[in-house]
């Protein structure tokens, strides 16, 4: 549209026109738009260009021309059909009613118009209307790969995804796109990578996740494609826990009983020789089923180089006796702990947390300092929730979703996919997904399940950060799906004795993904008072 034969201004202010129509522009903001420095003939030169312009719009498209509004404004009067900033608008409001599929054709369509930046003055005004048109091709890229995830191939979109994200990481609309293209294309465990790399990104420049990301990334929690359609699982990579150690050194698991006035509590010692440690295994991990999983096995054998450890298993889990239901589960935890130290004779213990049981192990230290002699807290936190005063974790109404789709979910076929959530590096692994999935059968019932996710996400431990002075490490995976690592940074601040270390990964489980965090873990065993 319009006369080659036009000068740069007069292009450029057919471009402002044409980009702000149907509004109209006045002499003043044409001046700001194309100058920095107005020159006193200004408004005598924009209104020979606006001549210029409107000779060459008349002489081109007979029905176009410039409308002057008011006192000084003037306007585009053309049909929107003509122009590609108008062919774009309309295909953008018609994709919204079309289904997914048919709405992408219409988008790629609109894109191919989008062929560079408008023609604008070099000015300061100017780069910001410069700044705001990106943003709409931005928007107009985001509905595309958007419908694409959305319609009949998703995998279509990954490419682009993949190099836009990479580009920049900061851009969460087209992460939330990434993540659910990735899953809907039947590849879970990077769907779960991509939703930990945008929330790192996003925690880096101090963010936090939209609901949108955390709606995404409870969609690639659902179970995963049958495994005819996925990629099976490859053996543990170098440096994992898997391959760091032979399991040969734990010796034979025999089961023994500590027992008190209130009931049993199981536990077994694996190995001897060493400082003892206390290893609380998160969730409803059971002693007997430890050794079965090739990843644990190996991780605890590589704490029984250093140590000697015990594992027990939490009264209304596993071998250990049912929860009194008219008590407060958490303190019947706390008080598992003591009583298998007791039949131990064990006097100062060094404690080793996960997850949820860091809530059994800071309260045991708050109650009883002068039997920890350190404390090792991976992936754990104070209080699950974020709220007013606590910046960190998941909403209220989120996490109670994931406790009833996890537990109960209305449609079985899509609950919550507990691998997934909790060791994203392994979800591929049927091996493990067999182990896990066997082990959590038996451990305990719905009511003791509920018990243990209710305590974990409800609890707030704050208040007593100040009692324990025990050293403390606080290891955080950067990645980690299940636990925001703004919980780490706030066990640091406000344990009195505690420093933080960050290792790479992704998994909440310990004795899973890098090794990293078990490296960190014996280091800090052998040199704690």
């Amino acid at each position: 549209m319009g006369d080659a034969r036009l000068d740069r201004k007069a292009r450029e202010l057919l471009s402002i026109l044409t980009l702000r129509a149907p509004s109209a522009v006045t002499l003043d903001e044409f001046a700001r738009l194309l100058w920095d420095d107005p020159p006193p003939s200004a408004v005598k030169t924009l209104r020979a260009h606006l001549s210029r312009v409107r000779a060459s719009l008349r002489a081109t498209e007979p029905g176009a021309h410039i409308e002057r509004t008011g006192r000084d404004g003037y306007r585009l009067a053309l049909d929107p059909e003509l122009t590609d900033v108008g062919r774009i608008a309309a295909a953008r409001a018609r994709a919204r009613r079309l289904p997914p599929d048919d709405a992408a054709a219409v988008l790629a369509e609109a894109r191919d118009l989008w062929r560079a930046d408008p023609e604008l003055p070099g000015t300061t005004a100017a780069e910001a209307l410069r700044q705001g048109w990106r943003r709409e091709r931005r928007l107009l890229v985001q509905e595309h790969l958007g419908y694409l995830v959305a319609g009949s191939d998703p995998a279509a979109a990954l490419p682009e995804l993949e190099q836009l994200t990479t580009a920049d990481p900061l851009d969460e609309p087209l992460w939330v796109h990434y993540v659910r293209a990735l899953h809907r294309a039947g590849r879970p465990t990077e769907a779960l990578r991509a939703a930990a790399a945008a929330r790192a990104a996003l925690v880096e420049v101090g963010l936090d996740p939209s609901p949108a990301l955390r709606d995404a990334q409870a969609e690639a929690l659902r179970p995963p494609p049958p495994a005819s359609q996925r990629s099976p699982g490859s053996p543990a990579p170098p440096g994992s826990p898997a391959s760091l150690t032979s399991p040969a050194l734990l010796t034979p698991l025999a089961v023994r009983y500590a027992t008190g006035p209130d009931g049993s509590t199981a536990f077994t010692r694996l190995s001897e020789g060493g400082r003892d440690l206390l290893v609380l295994n998160p969730g409803m991990l059971t002693i007997d089923g430890l050794l079965d999983g090739t990843h644990a096995r190996a991780a605890l054998t590589a704490l029984s180089r250093r140590a000697s450890v015990i594992c027990l298993d939490r009264r209304g889990i596993g071998l250990s006796d049912p929860l009194d239901p008219s008590r407060d589960p958490l303190d019947q935890w706390v008080g598992d702990v003591g009583r298998v130290l007791d039949a131990l004779a064990v006097e100062r213990a060094d404690l080793f947390a996960n997850f949820d049981t860091g809530l059994v192990a800071l309260e045991f230290a708050a109650r009883h300092p002068e039997r920890v002699r350190s404390l090792v807290l991976a992936q754990c936190y104070p209080r699950y929730t974020r709220g007013p005063d606590y910046p960190y974790g998941l909403d209220r109404a989120t996490t109670e979703t994931l406790i009833r789709d996890t537990i109960s979910p209305a449609d079985p076929a899509h609950g919550v996919d507990s691998v997934a959530q909790a060791a994203p590096s392994v979800a591929a692994d049927e091996d493990f997904r067999r182990w896990w999935n066997g082990l959590g059968r038996r451990a305990a019932g719905p009511s003791v399940a509920l018990a243990v996710r209710t305590v974990a996400t409800s609890t707030d431990l704050r208040d007593r950060l100040p009692a324990i002075g025990a050293p403390t490490l606080v290891l955080h995976r950067r990645n980690c799906l299940n636990v925001d690592a703004g919980h780490a940074t706030y066990l640091a601040a406000h344990l009195p004795n505690a420093r933080l270390q960050l290792t790479p990964g992704t998994d909440a489980l310990w004795f899973t993904g890098s090794s990293d965090l078990l490296r960190h873990t014996v280091e800090f065993l052998g040199v704690s008072p």
